[in-house]
């Protein structure tokens, strides 16, 4: 797994657990479980400097 997606991982888990339903896998609609739906669907191409990730390049 690259450093974006265990970055992006981490936060979508660190988003859901400040609601307590979605800490608990309820499927139910909240802004939090949107937010990290959101965080989970980011893509693009990773900026490495000096084998260092510095950022993400977005693509459509």
């Amino acid at each position: 797994m690259s450093e974006f997606e265990l970055q992006k991982t981490n936060i979508a888990s660190q988003l859901r657990n400040l609601c307590a339903h979605c800490a608990n896998d309820v499927i139910h609609s909240c802004k939090i479980r949107n937010l990290a739906e959101q965080v989970n669907c980011l893509s693009g191409v990773p900026l490495i400097v000096n084998d260092r990730f510095n950022g993400l390049l977005f693509t459509n």
